[in-house]
């Protein structure tokens, strides 16, 4: 990636969000306990790309919005990105739309398991991972990764080997959420011939992919019995349309996935969200090739600041995206880094809620003006600092 420090980007634009129904802005205040600089959910303070704004308003000329298609237009794009960013093309009727992928990742639970089964997740893991288990009463199994110094993270593979003994189903995060990790094709490989012996099906969150700094391998490239699901909202920031897409290239397992999200009644993708994925799609590369640019050079932006002024705090530039995980251990225990942040107005998901492993960490998202990750940091250095407060080390205020 190049260093784009001193040139201007249209990323750099201020856009303010208070006022448009944001969880991440107008939800704060409630969800944080007073007003905060928010830099939690996983959503981008960046404008979409122009062709997808243009393609919705042409869609909203036509006056009538009835029920959509399984969206053929939108499934032949996927696919056709698909080829394009991650070098594999699906089997033709391998692709389906669904309404999003947290209600995907519930709904596999209901298919492919029974009350009572067992599931894996791999902690520190997005909450929903864990929520789709519980809240659909299968029996919960953490597997969690396995931490270096350096903050790299690995699948611990005696422990799963273990697991699988007494495993239905894995839910897997391809990258990972938070750690950072974008698995080679060596380690998904091994978990596919693994998981392959054990009979135990894998369905793999994908919504990151398209963010990727490293080489991102498809699970259902190596595993044909497995649900591979994505959408373009992460990756475009169209996460607040809905929709989506899963990738399942065996007929049978396809079938029963689909029976599921009827059963369930959540087999239909918007009109609007058909859209906006389909634009994205067809359209949306080179705006993504700058953006991951951008979100790289944050990254770095990061590592040199908490060099400067908080040295103490370990992080490791991630592998994908726009996600910080920072070990903040040595600051304190969890509660009080929560308190800290509170005082200095910075809203960030504390690591704890990640599940076994995430104590001691919070996770940042960068995916921000530089100005605005800026203050974000100045404000983490005003909760963390131990020394002399000085006016540097005061927010930046930058008008949002």
């Amino acid at each position: 990636m190049k260093n784009h420090d001193d040139l201007v980007s249209p990323f750099d634009a201020v856009i303010p969000r208070m006022g448009t129904g944001s969880v991440k802005w107008d939800e704060a205040a409630h969800r944080f306990g007073g007003e905060v600089l928010p830099m939690w959910v996983a959503d981008m303070d960046f404008a979409v790309p122009d062709p997808i704004i243009q393609d919705l308003r042409k869609r909203l000329e036509h006056p009538i919005f009835g029920y959509p298609s399984d969206g053929p237009v939108m499934l032949r794009a996927a696919d056709e990105w698909m080829a394009a960013r991650h070098g594999w093309r699906p089997e033709p009727g391998a692709t389906g739309s669904i309404s999003g992928v947290v209600p995907a990742l519930f709904a596999a639970v209901r298919a492919f398991t029974q009350p009572g089964d067992t599931v894996m997740v791999m902690p520190p893991i997005y909450p929903p991972f864990m929520n789709a288990v519980r809240k659909n009463g299968r029996e919960l199994l953490l597997v969690p990764l396995q931490k270096e110094k350096d903050l790299t993270y690995h699948i611990d593979w005696q422990a799963l080997e273990k697991a699988l003994s007494r495993s239905r189903l894995l839910l897997f995060c391809s990258p990972h959420n938070p750690v950072g990790r974008v698995w080679t094709e060596e380690e998904l490989q091994r978990l596919a011939r693994l998981c392959k012996a054990a009979d135990c099906l894998v369905v793999s969150d994908e919504i990151h992919a398209d963010l990727s700094y490293a080489q991102h391998t498809p699970f259902a490239k190596l595993a044909a019995r497995s649900v591979l699901l994505s959408s373009a909202g992460k990756s475009f920031n169209i996460a607040g349309i809905g929709g989506g897409i899963a990738i399942i290239p065996d007929s049978e397992l396809r079938q029963t996935f689909r029976d599921e999200l009827y059963r369930s009644q959540i087999h239909q993708t918007n009109a609007c969200a058909l859209t906006a994925m389909t634009s994205a799609w067809q359209q949306g590369a080179e705006w993504q090739t700058a953006l991951r640019e951008y979100l790289f050079t944050n990254a770095q932006f990061i590592q040199e600041f908490l060099r400067r002024e908080l040295a103490e705090v370990g992080y490791r530039i991630p592998e994908f995206g726009y996600l910080a995980w920072l070990d903040v251990a040595a600051y304190g225990d969890d509660d009080h880094i929560q308190k800290s942040l509170l005082k200095t107005g910075l809203g960030l998901n504390l690591g704890p809620s990640f599940g076994p492993g995430g104590e001691g960490f919070v996770r940042l998202n960068f995916a921000a003006p530089r100005r605005v990750l800026e203050e974000g940091l100045w404000r983490l250095r005003s909760a963390l600092w131990r020394g002399p407060k000085s006016l540097q080390s005061l927010p930046v205020r930058c008008q949002l």
